[in-house]
């Protein structure tokens, strides 16, 4: 079974979903990481809600919203 681990705030985060949405990144020629989705990373550093982790969030959801509207200008 897939761990399962709770944010501060309950929602149920899961290893093997998150996995499931990654993105694949060429950095260079031979050279890729995955990367998790916003979505999932703005949930991950719901885990322990610290400071900076509120502020990456906050940082994170402005850029989800500038994503969202470059996809809607298309």
């Amino acid at each position: 079974m897939a761990r399962v681990v709770p944010t501060v705030d309950g929602v149920d985060v899961s290893f093997e979903d998150s996995w499931t949405r990654r993105r694949a990144l060429d950095l260079a020629p031979g050279v890729k990481v995955d990367l998790p989705t916003l979505d999932d990373l703005i949930l991950t550093k719901r885990f322990a809600a610290r400071p900076k982790d509120l502020e990456d969030i906050r940082l994170l959801e402005v850029l989800r919203t500038m994503e969202e509207k470059d996809r809607g200008e298309r």
